[in-house]
Parts: structure tokens; sequence; C-alpha cells
């Protein structure tokens, strides 16, 4: 089995998609790959988390028969022996365990992007990502900026004229934000609707007069030709036939009838067409000042959502940065792209990761370094509704030659809910192909009972998987709202109150009993208020009058470092998850004190785990996930019906036409009909893909609870059934992975998204002075300004971030340097001008990075930081090539300098 440079797996659910991920990860490594070149992209902290793991588990174990399987596959893929393999081992794990890991979410990814770039859009690169952003200050910004631009009364005009409510009004913006990327081709068609409106209803007229003029009409027939305005036309039923030859017209029918028909429907689809682009102009023009309003909100509150980072990363990198002169440099040192659940990816984050990709196709054949790799399934499209498309799948594979093979096999569940699922979705999913159970996975069980009291099929299933035997632990719910979560849980209170429930709203994170401990024990420190601490003994299980040991802990020193310092000291670390996400989170935070008073804004979830009781979420929040035994639940309410104000209608990837839905439009408007029925076809689909998602995330046994009419299952023509045997499986033999939390230097780099590590002068297996240099570098690059005020905070984000990689006292070290060198006469003269930090170069086909570049306008002036104690000559060659660059490039006068900020001084040389 040879290895492929670009390849995508097509994995159906359970087939073993982290697996694969996991294993061309590592195959990288022990072809040589620097772990630094390598991003993995994922959707979820869950999912980045996980793969972070299993990797390193992996490679720990590649000896043991825990990893037999993840070394045999290796060895297959590179041709070697498992033999050969293990004798690199050693070097191979010591080399990842050294790297700076590029495993997050996409979301983490563009963030870091945007901090690089983000003064280019007037933004801080220490914004802050919140998700919870007032949107009722950006609604008064942009009314306030209406009202400057002198369109406030053409808003409220506008409003009156169409019945839209304002907030309707900023639905539609909101749906044209998130899908800006792709509005650039987008038209309209203008005209005067209001004199078409005449002409139409003046057809009408001559319509009426053509049929009054026959005597023998009658009252009531002649009634529904009467039309006083466009809805009343509207409401007619002639207005969507061919022809009038019918019902009681027939009688009294004329060809000129017809002609009228056709003439009144033709103005009436151009009427339509028109009154779509009299939207469009003004969601435009209106959209243009929304969207300074969301900038100006974000510069303000230097906050931002995730929807506003993917907006500026690809603004940014489609108009604000010459892309020749300043590359983006993530990309220049990326040589390997692995992307999960490639089916969920909407078209900015591909427009946005296409230059990444484009680059490494191109590298294909010349430089035999380069790769690219994705998974992902189609069936479990089911975030269109955000933007997901999944036609991106093949789209990418055809447009760069890749490869794509199949995971049909499914190691999750029990043969009988395989061939279930199989019959179920064969011949309802386009294209879809049997999965291959296990051969060890026989047996399994499936229920499928109907009743109106969906409620009661679900309480009915609980009380047989618990009569079998089954632990509450392992029983979960999955529903279709929030709502319906709640409902269910009060149902199982009323039938056992002992029974325990765990739902969403109750897994957050800082909800969790370990973190919540923490979260009252760093109160303590910094309210000194005995109460917190006592609540923190308590959720710790110590008994407070007992005198326990309370440490000694600074709370000025970085926040991982002092959570890690409690979890150490009190021993409550348990080998779980949630502490190690915790600690990843509370690397975004500055100090104790703003972690204090921001905590409970993060929505983050705390991993699953047994104890929990039975759980209950929705569908959508199941993905990814497994369970032993499970109850899949009908909607309790109807579906909402509710229209949305645009309809998009997509070819393939491109967005080819934005239309309005307006009343009527469906019976006239023919590319507005064809568009809907796309619509149509496309939520028929959305649906299959979320019954799958829910049936395959069943182990050992799957029940369906059905309502008898009107049922979110009567697109699968589900009859009721129950085969096989319920196993309740002794706890030991369900395997759940344990998570593996390694406080050692090397190997974890808390919450590190760190930037590419530039250049080092210190290199080899001096991991200490790499470091230090990339601490140094990093303080200097967050320097607002070359002043003194701006030492602390870039301190801060220096120490918060490195802290647990230097050695001690090596921050304060790193402090008194930068601030000898803003101090420096020479080096502040140097850069008086438009100052660019850690910058790319593409040149001559390779990709240089200039520590600083500043604009003198008459001349550039390039300065390379250097923390080592001896010059060195290959450092002037460096900067040579770094003038030869720009000197290129700009056509200006170019002036290089090395910069060696030393423990006692600073020395800037000419080059």
């Amino acid at each position: 089995m040879a290895f492929k440079r670009e390849l995508a797996y097509e994995a159906s659910a359970g087939s073993g998609k982290t697996f694969a991920l996991v294993v061309r990860y590592i195959t990288l490594l022990f072809m040589g790959a620097n772990p630094n070149t390598i991003l993995a992209l994922t959707f979820t902290n869950k999912a980045a988390n996980e793969m972070k793991i299993r990797i390193a588990r992996v490679l720990k174990e590649l000896d043991s028969p825990k990893a037999e399987a993840e070394l045999n596959e290796i060895a297959k893929i590179l041709d070697k022996t498992p033999q050969d393999i293990l004798k690199e081992k050693q070097k191979v794990l010591s080399r990842y365990l050294r790297s700076d890991q590029k495993i997050s979410t996409i979301d983490a990814f563009f963030a870091n992007i945007l901090r690089k770039f983000s003064l280019y859009e007037g933004l801080m690169p220490d914004f802050s990502i919140d998700e919870n952003i007032d949107d009722d200050v950006v609604v008064s910004t942009f009314l306030s900026l209406v009202n400057s631009e002198g369109l406030y009364r053409e808003l409220i005009e506008f409003s009156l004229y169409e019945e839209k409510r304002l907030d309707d009004l900023f639905k539609f913006l909101e749906i044209l934000y998130d899908r800006d990327a792709e509005l650039e081709n987008i038209s309209y068609e203008k005209g005067d609707i209001f004199a078409l409106e005449h002409h139409i209803l003046s057809l009408c007229k001559k319509m009426f007069e053509l049929f009054s003029a026959n005597e023998q009409i009658n009252e009531s027939t002649l009634k529904t030709l009467k039309v006083d305005t466009i809805d009343d036309l509207l409401e007619r039923k002639w207005i969507a036939k061919d022809s009038m030859e019918y019902w009681h017209y027939k009688k009294f029918y004329t060809p000129e009838a017809d002609d009228l028909l056709l003439q009144i429907k033709g103005a009436l689809e151009n009427y339509f067409r028109y009154k779509d682009g009299y939207y469009k102009e003004r969601y435009f023009k209106l959209f243009k000042l929304f969207k300074s309003a969301k900038k100006r909100v974000n510069k303000n509150l230097n906050q931002l959502k995730f929807s506003d980072v993917s907006f500026y990363v690809y603004k940014i990198l489609r108009g604000e940065v010459d892309r020749e002169f300043l590359y983006f440099r993530l990309d220049s040192k990326i040589d390997h792209l692995l992307i999960d659940e490639f089916q969920d990816t909407n078209i900015l984050q591909y427009k946005i990761l296409e230059p990444i990709i484009e680059e490494i196709d191109s590298g294909i054949g010349v430089k035999e370094n380069k790769t690219f790799f994705y998974v992902g399934d189609t069936k479990q499209s089911i975030y269109r509704f955000r933007g997901g498309s999944k036609e991106l799948f093949s789209y990418v594979a055809k447009r760069y030659g890749v490869e794509v093979s199949a995971l049909n096999t499914n190691y999750r569940s029990q043969s009988n809910i395989v061939k279930f699922v199989n019959e179920t979705f064969k011949n309802k999913i386009e294209g879809y192909t049997d999965q291959l159970p296990l051969s060890q996975n026989s047996g399994g069980y499936v229920e499928v009972s109907k009743s109106e009291d969906v409620i009661g099929l679900v309480i009915d299933s609980i009380k047989k998987l618990l009569q079998d035997g089954v632990n509450p632990d392992d029983i979960a719910i999955l529903t279709h709202t929030n709502k319906d979560v709640n409902t269910i849980k009060s149902a199982i209170f009323e039938f056992d109150p002992s029974l325990k429930v765990s739902t969403e709203s109750s897994m957050k994170l800082i909800h969790h009993t370990q973190v919540s401990a923490i979260i009252e024990f760093l109160k303590y420190l910094y309210f000194e208020d005995e109460l917190y601490l006592q609540n923190f003994l308590t959720k710790i299980g110590v008994d407070p009058s007992s005198n326990p040991d309370l440490g000694r802990f600074d709370t000025n020193q970085s926040l991982p470092l002092l959570i890690k310092k409690i979890i150490t000291h009190f021993k409550i670390y348990n080998r779980d998850e949630a502490l190690l996400r915790f600690i990843n989170i509370s690397c975004n935070y500055v100090d104790i004190e703003q972690f204090l008073f921001e905590y409970e804004s993060i929505s983050q979830d705390a991993p699953s785990k047994g104890g929990a009781g039975i759980r209950i979420l929705t569908i959508f929040k199941s993905k990814g996930l497994e369970f032993e035994h499970l109850i899949v639940c009908d909607r309790f309410s109807g579906k909402n019906n509710k229209k949305e104000p645009l309809l998009f209608e997509y070819d393939g990837v491109r967005l080819k036409d934005i239309y309005v839905q307006l009343k009527g439009r469906n019976k006239i408007d023919k590319r507005y009909i064809d568009a809907l029925e796309k619509e149509k076809e496309l939520e028929h689909s959305d649906l299959l893909n979320l019954l799958y998602v829910a049936f395959t995330r069943a182990k050992y046994s799957l029940f369906i609870c059905q309502k008898d009419e009107r049922s979110v299952f009567d697109v699968l023509d589900l009859e009721a059934r129950s085969s096989g045997e319920i196993k309740a499986l002794p706890k030991e033999r369900i395997h759940k992975e344990t998570v593996e939390f390694d406080y050692d230097k090397e190997s974890l780099k808390i919450g590190s998204q760190e930037t590419l590590p530039m250049e080092q002068e210190d290199k080899g297996d001096n991991i200490k002075a790499i470091n230090f240099g990339l601490a140094l570098h990093y303080m200097l690059e967050l320097l607002e300004e070359f002043e003194e005020q701006n030492l602390q905070s870039a301190y801060w984000a220096m120490k918060n971030r490195y802290e647990i990689l230097l050695c001690e006292g090596d921050c304060e070290r790193i402090y008194k340097r930068v601030e000898r060198l803003i101090k420096h006469k020479e080096f502040l003269e140097l850069t008086k001008g438009v100052v660019y930090k850690e910058q790319m170069v593409s040149h001559k086909g390779k990709i240089k990075q200039l520590d600083l570049l500043v604009d003198h306008n008459d001349k550039f002036v390039i300065i390379d930081y250097k923390s080592s104690q001896t010059p060195n000559s290959k450092y002037i060659d460096q900067v040579r090539s770094y003038k030869e660059a720009i000197s290129s490039i700009t056509d200006k006068k170019v002036e290089g300098y090395l910069c060696y900020i030393r423990e006692d001084e600073v020395v800037i040389e000419s080059v």
C-alpha cells in the first residue's frame, strides 16, 4: 500500500475516522516530516484534544499491544516492517514532544491568523472571542450610521412598505454577513416597481372587462376576476394556470384571454424580479453600513465572534495584504494539511484554506514533502443551516486530483444495528453503500415502537433497559430540540426520582466538579473570603475542620501554572480530561483577575464521563459521540415552517443567486420555483442525514420512539419491530478511553497555539535556548509601540504563554532585555516609520521571515533580532538575502541591521 500524498477518506459512521487521522499524522512523522509543518484542523475542541491525546499515546505505546493496529497500518503504508518502525520510535517521539504541535479547531487557527494581521483591519492582536457580544450595541451603532448617511428615512419607509420589523432586517443582514465572501457575483435587476404594478393592474382590468362583456357570466365568477391590488391578484387561482380555458371561465373563454394571461404573468414575473432587486439594492446598501457597525463595535470592545474572525481573515487575505510582499506566513510553514469532518466545512472556511491547499498542491511532484489529507462523510452533513457545504468534499477532490477511498467497516455498532441502518437508508440516501460489521460485533438490539405518547415510549424503553440490567450511565436519549431535553428530563424524574440524569446545560466545563472546585479556590486566593475556601474543600472531599495544608500560592504567576500548582498540591488530578481542557482555556486569560470576572462566559462543555446517569442531548450535540444504549425520540411539537427571508441557490459550491422570499412568487417566477424545488430536495437530504447521524451513535442497542402521525421518521417508512437481544455488558468490558495527562514541560504546551517558530540561532538540542528566543520574539511582537507604557501588557502576555516552558527567572530576564532595547537611541531612530512585525516576504520561490520591517517612505529598514552572545556569519548572509528580496520587490533603498539583545547590552550592527 503506497503512501498517497493527496488522499481523502469517505469515512462512514464508526469506521475509524480518528484512527485514520492519527495514523496519517504519525506516518508523516516517520517519513521525516517536521511536526511544526503539520497542520491538523478539526471542528471541535473535543476532537482536537482527542487527536492530540491519541497521537501522543500511540507514539508512546507503539511497541505495546495497545497500539498494534496503528503500528501495522503505519508499516503497511510505508512498506516497512514493524521492527523497522520501532527502531525510529524514540527519535520520532522526542521530536514530536519538543515541537509546537499545530492541532487545533479551524476557528482557533483562523483566530491565530487574524492576530498576525489584525492591525490591517484596525483591530488589536489581543482581541477576545465572545459569542455573547450584545447585539443591541451593533444595532444602535448601525442605526447611528444609517442616520449619519441620511438613510434613516429610507430605512423606515422600506420597513413600513413591506411591513418588515427591524429585527427581521437585522436577521437578513446577519445572513449576508456570514456569506459575504460569496456575494461578489450576485447581481440584481432594477426597474420601476410602481409603474409595473400599475401596468399589471391595467391588464387585469382588461381581463375583467373581457369576461364581463359576456352578459351570461354570473356575478360570483366575475368577482374572481376583480383585482384591485397585486395581493388580490396573487390570491386568484387563475394566475397560476397556463390557460383561462378551465372551470367556469371555460364557457366564456376566448383566445384573447390567454394572451392577456400571458402578458399578466410575464409582467408579474418582471415585477417580482424588480421587487427582488429593490430589496437587494437596499439590503446591500444597508449591509455596507452594517459591516461598518460590526467593525466599530469589534474595535471599541476589542471583542469578536467566530463569524467576525472568519470575516476579517478572508477580507485581509483577499484584499488588504499584498500576497507577494506580505506573504501569508502561516502558509509558508505548512507542508502537510489534515482536515477532519470535511463535509462540515463552509465556503468561507474553504476560501481561507484554499491558498494553503494550492500551495501544497503546487509542491506535489516538485517538492516531494508536501501532502494533503482530509476525511469526512457527506451522509453526516447536518450543518447546512450554518453554511456547511458537503459538495466541497467531491469538488476539492476533483479540482486537486485527490484520490478518494471509502472506509466502510463499522467498528462501533453491533451487527443487528448495522444491518438495520443499511436497510433503512440504502434506498433513501443517494449513493449509500452498505457498511460491514466486524465479525466479533455480532448481536445487538433494535426496536421501533409507535404511539402518539412519545414520552411514554421513552419511559418504556428505559424500563426495558433497566430490567435487563443495563447501567443508567450507559443510556442516552437523543431529541430534536433543547426544549424536548427538559421535557424528557421531567418525565424521567416523575418515573423514578432516584435516577440520575445529565443534560447539556448541566455539563458545562465550569460546572464540572473538579473544575468548579478550582474556581472556588481561585476566588479564595483573590478575594480572601473563607466561604470560598469552605466550598473548595467540600467539593474536593476534604473536611474543613481538619486543618489541611493550604500551601503557598502566588496569584501573580501565570494562570495555567497557578492552576497546575493547585491540582498538584491538593492531589486533585484523577486522569480527568476536564482538567486538561480547563488549563487549555485558562491560557486565554492574562491573569487571575480577568479570569474571575469573565469565566462565567466560558461555554465549552465538559467531556462526558461515566457515572453521570442517563444522558439527554440533541442529535446535533451528539455528532462525534457514541453511546452503549441509545433511545432516539420523535419531535414532540410540529416542525417550524417559518420561511427564511432569503433563499440561496447553489450550483455545486458556487452561490448562483439569492432570492428574496416574496408572497406569491412561487406561483409565477420560474427561476425562483426551480430554486425552491432545489431547496426542498436539500431539506429532505438534511433530514435523512440527521436521522442517519442519530441512529449510528448506537453501539449495543437502538430504540426508536415514533409518533403515529406527522412523525419526523415518516421519511424512512419504518415499521414497528424489534429484533435481537439486549445485553448488559459488565463495566470492565466496555472500553472507555482514558486520558493521558502529562505535566512534563517538553511534552505539554498548555493551550499553545503558537506562531510558527522563526529561524533560531540556538538550534540543536538546546530546547531551553529555543524557548527563550521564542518568548523574547513573542514579547517584542506584542509591543503595540516601542514605549515603556506597553511593556507590562506584552510582558504578561509572554509570561502567561511561555513561563511553563522557561527556566526560573527567564521571564524577568526577557523583560529587562526588552526594556533595555526600547530605551536604545539608535534602535528608536531606526524604527521611526511604519512598522511591520514578523512579516513574510516571498522572493524567488522562497519565503523569508523578517523580525522587523520599517517603511521610512524613501527607504526600508530591516532589523533582525538575535538573543545569542556570539555573532555568526550566517546571520549576515541572512539579512543580506532579506535586503535583496525587499529591494527587488519595492525598488527602494534598503538598509539591514542585526540587533543583538543581550543580557547586559544592546548591539546594533549594520549589514
